[in-house]
This record gives C-alpha cells, sequence and structure tokens, in this order.
C-alpha cells in the first residue's frame, strides 16, 4: 500500500512524499467474530430500551416462551409499534455505531476486542466522509444474503464489496 504525503520544500512549494506503509490484513474469522459481538452488543442495548419502553408505557411484553423471531416478524406485520420502533432503533443504533466508531474512529469496540481496524489507503482512519459512504455501501454488501460480505473470504486483501466500494482497508493492530 502506497501512501502520498504532500510535504513543503525550501523554497516554500510543496512536494509529494510517497512512502510505503506495510500492514497485514485482517483474515474472515477476525472480521467475523467482531461483527457478531458488535451485533450483540447492539442487540443487547436495543433489546434493553425496549423492554424499557414497555415498561414504562405499560405495554404487555411477551413471556420467555413467546420470544422468537416469529414474535418480531408477526409484530412487524401486525404494524405492533413496538416491534417497528425495535427494529428503526436497532438501524438507527447500528448506523450511528457504524458512522462513529468504524467511520471516524477507525475501530469498533468487537475490533478493539480481536485486536483489527479501518483504514484508508493513507493508513488512517477514514474520516467521516469515507465511514458514510462505507456505511452506506454495508447495506448492498449485506442484504443479498450477505454476499458482499462473503467477498472478503475469497478476496486477496479480505476486503467485503463496503471496503471496495469505500476504499477501506481492515488491518491486524500491530
Amino acid at each position: 500500500m502506497t501512501t502520498t504525503t504532500d510535504s513543503p520544500t525550501s523554497s516554500g512549494s510543496f512536494a509529494r512524499d510517497e512512502r510505503v506503509i506495510r500492514v497485514r490484513v485482517s483474515g474472515f474469522l477476525r472480521r467475523a467474530f467482531a461483527a457478531l459481538c458488535d451485533l450483540a452488543l447492539l442487540f443487547a442495548l436495543t433489546a434493553a430500551v425496549t423492554v424499557t419502553v414497555a415498561l414504562v408505557l405499560h405495554v404487555p411484553t411477551p413471556g420467555l416462551r413467546e420470544l422468537g423471531p416469529d414474535l418480531l416478524v408477526a409484530g412487524i406485520l401486525d404494524r405492533n409499534p413496538m416491534a417497528v420502533g425495535a427494529v428503526g432503533l436497532f438501524l438507527g443504533m447500528t448506523g450511528l455505531y457504524q458512522l462513529y466508531f468504524a467511520g471516524m474512529a477507525g475501530q469498533s469496540l468487537g475490533m478493539r476486542l480481536v485486536g483489527i481496524r479501518v483504514i484508508s489507503a493513507r493508513g488512517e482512519p477514514p474520516g467521516p466522509g469515507r465511514g458514510l459512504l462505507r456505511l452506506v455501501a454495508l447495506a448492498p454488501s449485506v442484504l443479498p444474503a450477505g454476499l458482499g460480505w462473503l467477498w472478503a473470504l475469497f478476496d486477496r486483501e479480505h476486503r467485503a464489496l463496503h471496503d471496495h466500494l469505500a476504499g477501506t482497508y481492515v488491518i491486524v493492530e500491530e
């Protein structure tokens, strides 16, 4: 990977300084484990907020035997405000979480746990613009059965579709 920086010369003009940084790209299993950790955290936060709101509003909550994906799907199909709100909350929190942690900070909590980070081609955290592009590109990467994300299994640099579209790399932290 080559990065280019501008540095001033003695005449006051700027000269291009190209340097090569050597990094080790993250493997698919590390990325998958980091993503599962992030999803577990986001599911737990969404569930905690949803249950708290249901208790405050005195909305009847289902028992443990009734919990499952079919409860959520039935609630969405019935346009239950609590189910629709929970899905909206999860999607909103996931978007903000990815935008801030993976985009601007360069490392989500799951990534920190497994020792990987997201960088741009210059070796820096992606930043807000590239982070937003990566977030938007995450939808076509995940929605068609996760095929864009599984692309990282076969890519030489283990980059998923959203990494290619945003110009980011997931590397092992040294």
